[in-house]
C-alpha cells in the first residue's frame, strides 16, 4: 500500500481536539474527519512540526483561560476544565512516541528554505478573494503571512524533497499559506525574485521549478472535490 505524508498545522490539529476553539464548524469536522478517518487504498503518515506541538497547547491555554481579557475568546468558545483536560490529554497521547501524528524535528534546512517562500510572501500583496464585499474588504487590509507559517512551509519544501512531491500534503486551516504557496508555484513572478529563488535553491542542492513547493490544502475551504482529490477513498467521505 502506498504510503502518503500529511503535514498539519497547528490549527488543524486544535480543531480537531478542541473544537470549540474555532468559529468555523466545517474546519471543526473536517479536521476530525481527516484524524481519525483512512482509506483503504493508501496509508497516512501524520506529521507536525515540533513549533505547532507548542502552538496547539498554546490554543489550549488561550481557549480555558482567556475569556477574563482576551476579546477573541467569546464566552460560547470557553473550554470547561473538562474539555480542556480531555484536548490536552487526546493531544499528548497523539504525539507520545508519534502514536499517532509524528513530530518532525526544525532543523537548519527547513530555516534556510524558508527563503525560497519568504520573498514571495513579502514581494506580493496575495490574497484570493472569494466573494462578497466583506472579503473584498479584508483584502485591502491583506498582511503576509507570519515567520512560523514560512517556516511551516520550508519544513514542506525541503520534506517534499526528502519523501517526493507527490507523497506528501501541507494542510493547513490558514487561506494565507495555501495563498502564497499558489502564487509560488505560478510563472507570473518577476524576473528578480525567480533568480533569487534559483540562487537559493541551487545553494541547497535543488532545482528550482515549480514543483520545489508541495501540495497545500486549505482544509477549512477547499471544495469537496478538492479533498476527494488529495484524499480519494476517504472514510468517512467528504
Amino acid at each position: 500500500m502506498p504510503r502518503h505524508h500529511v503535514l498539519l498545522d497547528s490549527n488543524v490539529i486544535a480543531a480537531h481536539y478542541a473544537p470549540k476553539s474555532t468559529k468555523n464548524a466545517t474546519l471543526a469536522t473536517r479536521a476530525t474527519a481527516l484524524l481519525t478517518g483512512s482509506s483503504p487504498d493508501l496509508e497516512i503518515k501524520f506529521l507536525t512540526p515540533n513549533f505547532c506541538i507548542a502552538e496547539v497547547f498554546a490554543v489550549f491555554e488561550k481557549y480555558r483561560w482567556g475569556h477574563t481579557w482576551n476579546k477573541q475568546v467569546k464566552k460560547a468558545n470557553t473550554l470547561t476544565n473538562a474539555e480542556f483536560a480531555s484536548a490536552r490529554d487526546g493531544f499528548r497521547n497523539a504525539i507520545h512516541n508519534g502514536a499517532k501524528i509524528l513530530q518532525a524535528d526544525l532543523n537548519r534546512y527547513h530555516v534556510l528554505c524558508a527563503d525560497l517562500i519568504s520573498p514571495i510572501n513579502n514581494a506580493y500583496k496575495i490574497n484570493r478573494v472569494r466573494g462578497g464585499a466583506v472579503a473584498k474588504e479584508k483584502a485591502k487590509r491583506t498582511v503576509p503571512a507570519k515567520t512560523f507559517d514560512m517556516l511551516f512551509v520550508a519544513m514542506g519544501i525541503w520534506l517534499s524533497n526528502q519523501l517526493g512531491r507527490n507523497n506528501l500534503t501541507l494542510v493547513t486551516a490558514d487561506q494565507r499559506i495555501c495563498d502564497v504557496v499558489i502564487r509560488a508555484q505560478s510563472t507570473g513572478l518577476s524576473k528578480a525574485i525567480q533568480d533569487h529563488l534559483t540562487a537559493i535553491a541551487t545553494g541547497l542542492g535543488l532545482t528550482y521549478s515549480a514543483d520545489i513547493y508541495p501540495e497545500a490544502l486549505d482544509l477549512a475551504h477547499a471544495t469537496k472535490a478538492e479533498l476527494r482529490a488529495q484524499f480519494p477513498t476517504w472514510a468517512p467521505a467528504w
